[in-house]
């Protein structure tokens, strides 16, 4: 298993950040904003300098993608191979160029040109695709989130208000970092509308706009346990009542189901379809549940933080 890249120093000690159970379109380093900083709160906050990578994605042979927080608007950066090292695109933010503040543009591409090899920034307005099924009354603003928590690449725990006025909530909430992750979003949203008052999966509290655009949603936070083979009934029970809905889960690891004195949740519907007359795969499904509830790798926990000496121990 390999670490992700970047190791944080503390003393004499240090922190290795594992990934685990994400599949990422392609073969590319990918990191939360906070990955390092888990433990601290962190607002994705509305000042306008300096700015602050919230997501990217860097591949040394391919283009690499940045989610900025730029002049109070979240911007997208594209940088193509070869305009700088790889350590100069893992930490980028004294290279780049400076961008202007208006709103008239939203994705950067850098490059460099051919010939001179002098850097080059093409600033264009993008319409970005986003969540059509928009069915909850809620709207949150991606601004408003502070993580306080990361859980995986893109979801993480958080407090915001969930009304103009209202208190801040702690909720968990999961978006679409990058336009390629919409149809995962809009996969898992329109399960959620299936499940809506069903008592299977978490409370749906509102959708996650960014300037506009739907691209994730905001849910209760559960407090529990997760599944282990002493709740094999229990679990079984829960993915038969969602069977019956004509769902199938598509990923029924161990750390989707949150056990509270003696029920259970379902949770992550990213992998989930409506397949009423599929009974095979629903039987493959059920069948599996014994082993996926004994498995012990750490398989679907999300991000681990493991902590070593400084002779990697």
């Amino acid at each position: 298993m390999k670490p992700a890249r970047g190791i944080r120093a503390n003393s004499t000690r240090y922190y290795i950040v594992y990934l685990l159970d994400w599949e990422p379109l392609s073969p590319v380093l990918s990191l939360p904003s906070s990955t390092l900083l888990s433990s601290a709160k962190i607002s994705m906050g509305r000042s306008s300098y300096p700015p602050t990578i919230l997501s990217m994605e860097v591949d040394g042979e391919d283009d690499s993608d940045y989610r900025i927080l730029i002049h109070g608007r979240i911007r997208y950066v594209t940088i193509a191979p070869g305009t700088y090292d790889r350590g100069t695109l893992s930490m980028p933010l004294d290279s780049l160029p400076d961008f202007p503040r208006d709103e008239s543009w939203n994705h950067a591409y850098i490059s460099r040109d051919n010939l001179t090899g002098d850097l080059k920034t093409s600033l264009t307005t993008r319409i970005f695709p986003g969540v059509n099924c928009i069915w909850h009354a809620n709207l949150v603003d991606c601004l408003d989130l502070t993580k306080t928590r990361t859980i995986s690449p893109n979801a993480f725990e958080a407090t915001c208000p969930l009304t103009k006025s209202g208190p801040q909530a702690t909720v968990i909430a999961k978006l679409a970092r990058f336009e390629w992750e919409i149809p995962r979003i809009e996969q898992e949203t329109q399960a959620y509308k299936m499940l809506e008052q069903t008592g299977l999966a978490p409370q749906f509290l509102g959708h996650i706009h960014e300037h506009g655009r739907v691209v994730g949603f905001v849910l209760e936070k559960l407090e529990g346990s997760h599944g282990g083979i002493e709740d094999l009934s229990v679990c079984k029970a829960l993915l038969q009542r969602f069977h019956g809905l004509g769902l199938l889960h598509g990923d029924v690891n161990r750390y989707n189901f949150i056990i509270q004195q003696g029920s259970a949740k379902l949770i992550d519907f990213e992998r989930s379809r409506y397949c009423p007359r599929e009974d095979e795969a629903m039987n493959a499904e059920m069948n599996s549940l014994s082993e996926q509830l004994m498995e012990d790798t750490g398989r679907g926990a999300g991000i681990i933080f493991k902590e070593i000496d400084a002779d990697g121990n």
